[in-house]
This record gives C-alpha cells, structure tokens and sequence, in this order.
C-alpha cells in the first residue's frame, strides 16, 4: 500500500496529536472484507472519520477524511493491492 496526506500544516502539535489519536481509534473498527484502512464512519464527538474506498485486496484505492466540528483537518489518498 503506498498513501499520502496527513494533518494540515496549520494546526498546533497538540491539535494534531489528538486527531492521530482519533484515527488509531478509528483504525481499530476496520472491517474484516475491506482491510485497507478505517470503517465507512466513525464517530466520537466532533470528530467524523469517513474512509471512500473501490477494488478489492487485490487492487484498491481510496480516501480517507477527519472532521473537526464540521471542518476537515486531515485527508488522506491511499492505493494497494498484490505484488506479482
């Protein structure tokens, strides 16, 4: 799997290391038929994690986003499948 993207620049190191924190909670609710990264959403407070994905294990590609109080502030692109 290759992917790129991540916090926004802008936010304070204490902001980002609470989103990073949310996204291990997310990434804890993966579902077993799509293991690429997080559930369809994931919700606790004001944070919102939604994950976009298409293909299967094989080849595969997809979004993931964070939400904080309605405002993204994390957003990540993600491709992968079988080395042949």
């Amino acid at each position: 799997m290759c992917y790129s993207g991540g916090v926004d620049k802008e936010f304070e190191i204490e902001f980002v290391k609470e989103v990073y924190a949310f996204l291990r909670k997310a990434m804890r609710n993966v579902s077993a038929d799509t293991p690429f990264r997080g559930p369809k959403e994931f919700v606790e407070g004001d944070y919102i994690y939604r994950d976009s994905h298409k293909g299967e294990l094989g080849k595969f590609e997809g979004k993931e986003t964070i939400f904080f109080a309605n405002r993204v502030v994390y957003s990540l692109s993600y491709s992968g499948g079988f080395i042949r």
